[in-house]
């Protein structure tokens, strides 16, 4: 039976991989999906998603919700953001912007709308009313679903888990200690993981290895040629430009290119292509200090706190782009 899940976004050039591969995989009955601000501004988020969404032709049956154009609290402290930080783009010698994430797809204008209810209302009416329980699979800041919990935690009767795409334990990419989505709203992130419900981590220890796109396997992508792989391929030559510009060396060559919002579907296909589990105690710090947007992953076998986490630290990297492909063959 399909495992029904909600994605959660800030799309995005892998997000937008996300939802296609959520959308394609018979596995998957994808219930909706809702923007947040992240990776762009909310205005943008939500009308890439809903570009993508048009594009695997599922408008009339996966709804898309517009979520918060805001963080929490973490834009109420002037300052907050004092720490150096990486810029998701950069601008070259001759003007052209390099970035992982483009403004807008190069995809034609949406046509559809969003849902009229609140974000909020529609979460809660789509997993209470869900004859099965739903899994919640959250790729950007965690804006969206820490406000949900704060509006109503009773919906966590009916969630199956939380998969998180966010954090890192030896690696970073926004900050010193953060990775982009926790960095973004880590109040948001904290309500979550302190929510009780049942959680898997994906963070870039996991995605670097194993969502990466190498240049040589695009040939796997030519093969299928059709708008779905075609689009993929777009998006894969800008995050390729993108980490040569910005994070050169985060790659195992500069030929290739992370998914890291893609693994966390796939894992919902096949958990299987994550391994090297630690179910542990994760927390968040908020403190504005250098560690700010920090997962704190307690690695030490004698922990302090209880355990409310698993983190994925592997996986199995053909497995994943095995998924991918295979989804990319059901466009119709």
């Amino acid at each position: 039976m399909a495992k029904k899940i909600i994605l959660d976004v800030d799309t995005g050039s892998d997000d937008a991989v996300a939802i296609m591969l959520a959308a394609l995989h018979p596995d998957i009955d994808l219930l909706g999906v809702c923007a947040v601000n992240g990776n762009l501004p909310l205005k943008n988020t939500l009308e890439n998603t809903l570009r993508v969404i048009e594009l695997v032709g599922v408008q009339n049956k996966v709804p898309v919700a517009k979520g918060c154009a805001r963080p929490m609290v973490k834009d109420l402290l002037p300052g907050r953001e004092h720490n150096p930080y990486t810029k998701p783009y950069k601008i070259d010698e001759n003007g052209n912007y390099i970035g992982y994430h483009h403004p807008y797809f190069d995809l034609p204008e949406s046509v559809t709308k969003p849902v009229k209810e609140n974000f909020i209302t529609w979460y809660i009416d789509t997993i209470k009313n869900c004859p099965e329980k739903v899994t919640l699979v959250p790729v950007g800041p965690l804006t969206n679903i820490g406000m949900l919990l704060r509006a109503d935690p009773t919906v966590l009767d009916n969630v199956e888990e939380i998969v998180i795409m966010g954090g890192g334990h030896a690696e970073s990419n926004h900050s010193a200690a953060g990775e982009f989505n926790i960095w973004a709203d880590p109040e948001a992130a904290e309500i979550v993981m302190q929510s009780g419900a049942k959680i898997t981590l994906v963070p870039l220890d996991c995605t670097h290895k194993v969502s990466r796109v190498s240049r040589s396997d695009f040939g796997r992508f030519k093969e299928i040629g059709n708008p779905v792989s075609d689009f993929i391929l777009q998006l894969l030559e800008d995050r390729i430009a993108g980490y040569k510009a910005i994070q050169p060396g985060a790659m195992e060559d500069d030929e290739s290119a992370a998914l890291h919002d893609v693994l966390c579907v796939a894992y919902c296909i096949d958990p299987s292509v994550l391994d090297n589990l630690l179910t542990t105690r994760v927390d968040v710090d908020f403190s504005g200090g250098f560690a700010d947007g920090k997962t704190v992953i307690d690695t030490r076998h004698n922990r302090d706190l209880p355990d409310n986490c698993t983190v994925a630290f592997g996986g199995d990297r053909e497995k994943f782009l095995d998924i991918l492909l295979d989804a990319c063959k059901n466009y119709r």
